[in-house]
């Protein structure tokens, strides 16, 4: 009984179930707090995620040069995190075996005390995911190098003649399968020789053999460029570093290849420093006999040690108990302090646009509305809730925000796609399409959107080229296959609701994107199907934000093409404006404006004139009851300031 309580309490059996434990939570986290699902739709902020299809065609494209396979298998289950809990698991396993491999090498050069530091990478791992960046290529390319390091270690022989031949098979396997992920495996390996076997010039021939390597089989046999062969899938790569997505991620990474071998190396000059040649002289001085005393005091000792090792078991659980704690702590205040809690809005908002979620927008979105993407997410989901027009200045709006019409925002036509395509304007959908394509590449929700679009346009041809794209991906192709089938008994797709929904939106004449003019398109929209009610609405919007009353009033008898069963509250509040500023009344058509916009617009002005006209000294108290109101952001140009 006491020896199975010995081994229930041992330190091995409890950084077992620590880590355990730590993984678990590892994984629910990803789940439910990161949701993978988010990385995958890219939230229009990722560039680099991967592309996959089903099929030879695609695996020989990309197996049959250095690094392929790698990028093969990253992609495939990249591919996975279109659903959180089964991506969580494949990031979760992948942290999981660098932890464990990591561990096993720093066992094999002595470092068993410290089993804190095999839990670093595993961390690091975490911030890179919870920043909401995808670098899991070069990380995959750490684990295969990581992997042959340890294969290394367990098989080297002491022969100076079979370990270089060991080492040579191994870095050119592994080039061909991680590409310049090989030099992290050459750096661990010289390492261990340096300093773990003090066979210096074998370590030294082993970065001889990593430079020849890589020329020879990359340059000489694969035709690829000198900076590739050393830089390819590592973190400090010209194709990684391009990326703009959070520098300090691409840090994180960093961090992650040169964590082990810094460890190492100064776990070896410490070891190299305790056991140098002048104590040992020292110890051999001492004489033989002194020698053996000393190894039987030392077997006395680790006796007695040993005894009381047994006594304390419980205490060596807890000592672990606290070491798991201390790592909770760090990987917690990793976590916290890394989090960008605006980035993940982003990428939340933007998926739950994508599965038009609109009460879900609001609710994530409201809290980071100074965030351009996120404020034009917002009126988005105001208009399909069918609230935009009396709820819109609850927000903080701005002008740029209702198409992402600013030059600084033309560069991101990710977010611009789905209103465009909402609104029927099929060229400027395409368009954004396009350079969507250019810069997030063959994404599937991309060629998804340019399907409909050429289908809508009657480009059947082209719609095919897509379809047949997505019909090789993962989680597409069924609904590929649908609209492949649909094509072949119906081509005019005369029965498909959605396509003809768009056909009867897109303007006859829709102009490019160069002569853009959102006035203009707006009213062309409106003139090919009077009905489009969002058309009209952001019509309306935008002359508010431009302050432009006279065609807001010239076009509110457009409101008889609708149902709305009483004049919006923001109209109201425009139209008291106007009549305020002009002291004309315009023709409503029979409509009226509520007593409770009067009355509520008849206590701002008394509210104001009690400054005398001073803007600035009435802005505050105005504030408080007035900022949801047009009338308040006619004049002071913000709005929405109750939400702060």
């Amino acid at each position: 009984m006491q020896l199975l309580l010995n081994r229930f309490f041992s330190r091995d059996l409890g950084w077992r179930i620590g880590g355990i434990v730590f993984f678990v939570i590892f994984y629910v986290y990803l789940w439910m707090g990161v949701k993978p699902q988010l990385i995958y739709h890219g939230g229009g902020e990722l560039t680099n995620f991967p592309v996959f299809y089903k099929g030879w065609a695609f695996a020989e494209e990309i197996i049959l040069h250095p690094g392929g396979p790698v990028e093969y298998l990253s992609a495939f289950l990249s591919q996975l995190l279109y659903l959180s809990w089964a991506g969580a698991l494949v990031l979760t396993v992948h942290a999981l075996l660098v932890s464990l491999f990591t561990g096993y090498f720093l066992k094999k050069t002595g470092i068993t005390r410290f089993h804190i530091l095999s839990f670093i990478p595993a961390i690091l791992l975490l911030i890179t995911y919870n920043g909401y960046t995808c670098h899991f290529t070069t990380t995959l390319a750490f684990l295969a190098a990581l992997i042959f390091s340890c294969l290394y270690v367990k098989a080297v022989s002491k022969d100076r003649v079979l370990s270089p031949i060991l080492f040579l098979l191994l870095s050119v396997v592994l080039y061909l399968i991680g590409a310049g992920a090989y030099l992290f495996f050459a750096l661990m390996c010289g390492i261990y020789e340096i300093f773990f076997r003090r066979r210096l010039l074998i370590g030294l021939l082993y970065g001889v053999l990593a430079v020849s390597i890589g020329y020879i089989v990359g340059v000489l046999v694969f035709n690829i460029s000198l900076l590739d062969v050393y830089s390819k899938l590592l973190p400090f790569s010209w194709r990684i570093i391009e990326y703009p997505e959070r520098r300090i991620m691409i840090q994180a990474v960093y961090v992650l290849y040169l964590f082990l071998p810094s460890t190492v190396i100064v776990f070896g000059l410490y070891k190299l420093f305790t056991q140098s040649r002048f104590y040992l002289l020292h110890i051999k001085n001492t004489g033989r006999s002194k020698s053996l005393k000393a190894k039987e005091k030392k077997k006395a000792l680790k006796s007695e040690k040993s005894t009381q090792a047994e006594r304390t078991a419980a205490s060596n659980f807890l000592k672990t108990a606290l070491s798991f704690g201390f790592i909770f702590i760090i990987a917690g205040g990793a976590v916290l302090y890394f989090s960008d809690f605006e980035r993940k809005a982003v990428f939340e908002v933007d998926y739950c646009l994508n599965n038009r979620d609109w009460k879900k927008v609001l609710e994530t979105g409201r809290h980071y509305q100074n965030n351009d993407h996120i404020m034009h997410a917002l009126n988005r989901a105001l208009y399909h809730l069918g609230i935009l027009a009396s709820d819109m200045f609850c927000y903080q709006q701005r002008p740029r925000c209702l198409l992402l019409s600013a030059p600084q925002e033309m560069a991101s036509p990710w977010q611009k796609v789905d209103t465009y395509y909402d609104l029927g304007t099929l060229n400027h959908c395409e368009s954004a399409l396009a350079e969507s394509l250019a810069i997030y590449g063959e994404h599937p929700e991309i060629l998804k959107r340019l399907a409909i679009v050429r289908i809508a346009k009657n480009d059947i041809d082209t719609a095919r080229v897509y379809l047949e794209a997505l019909n090789r991906t993962l989680f597409y192709c069924d609904w590929a296959k649908v609209y492949l089938q649909r094509l072949e008994t119906d081509p005019n797709m005369s029965t498909d609701k959605e396509i003809q929904r768009l056909r009867s939106l897109m303007p006859e004449k829709d102009k490019g994107s160069v002569s853009f003019s959102m006035e203009e398109q707006l009213i062309a929209l409106l003139e090919r199907n009077p009905k489009n009610r969002m058309a009209f609405e952001y019509l309306m919007a935008f002359y508010m934000f431009r302050l432009d009353l006279d065609k807001f009033v010239q076009n509110i008898g457009r409101l008889d093409d609708f149902d709305y069963p009483q004049i919006p509250r923001h109209y109201e509040e425009a139209i008291l404006t106007y009549i305020y500023l002009t002291k004309k009344t315009p023709d409503l058509k029979g409509r009226r404006i509520s007593e409770k916009s009067q009355q509520r617009f008849s206590s701002y002005l008394q509210l104001a004139t009690r400054y005398g006209g001073n803007q600035q000294a009435a802005f505050s108290p105005l504030a408080k009851n007035y900022s949801d109101t047009y009338y308040f952001y006619y004049v002071y140009s913000v709005s929405g300031l109750q939400n702060e």
